[in-house]
């Protein structure tokens, strides 16, 4: 297990800060500005959730654990290599991860968004909760920095 030296945590601490706040961003603010105002620019839908709206759900749902999945599981390969690679490659690879990470569960909005042009009012509350996923996921499942700071030292 190596410590790292001041200049390499600054570097990683100002990478971390940068590309979190660029998650924060898009995963919490823009998803509370969906919850104010989607329904004044998205026409509700008409289709009862039932049918092909109802597994469409349960497909976006699916959609959305394989995300967490996938993002648990790239994590896991991540970390483990993280030490092997030069103090200069380390910044860049923990802002593309986080945002990468933050894109990813960004999805969760956009089928939210689709269950109330397809649902209406009578999804509301499913639409609602996968714009809430969003954030949730990413409090969830987006590494903090001490995290990234003992990948880099070398430990798992």
């Amino acid at each position: 297990m190596a410590r790292l030296d001041e200049a390499d945590l600054a570097a990683l601490h100002r990478a971390y800060r940068w590309s979190y706040l660029g998650g924060l961003t898009l995963c919490v603010f823009w998803p509370l500005m969906l919850q104010l105002i989607f329904t004044r620019f998205i026409a509700p839908g008409q289709n009862p959730p039932d049918g092909v709206v109802k597994q469409l759900g349960y497909t976006f749902t699916g959609l959305v654990l394989l995300s967490v999945a996938f993002v648990t599981w790239r994590w896991g390969r991540i970390r483990e290599g993280f030490q092997a690679q030069d103090s200069g490659r380390r910044s860049g690879i923990l802002a593309r991860e986080i945002l990468f990470y933050s894109a990813l569960f960004e999805v969760s909005c956009f089928f939210g968004l689709a269950y109330w042009a397809l649902a209406g009012m009578e999804g509301l509350r499913f639409a609602r909760s996968f714009i809430v996923l969003t954030s949730i996921m990413f409090f969830c499942f987006v590494p903090r920095f001490d995290a990234w700071r003992r990948a880099a030292e070398g430990e798992i």
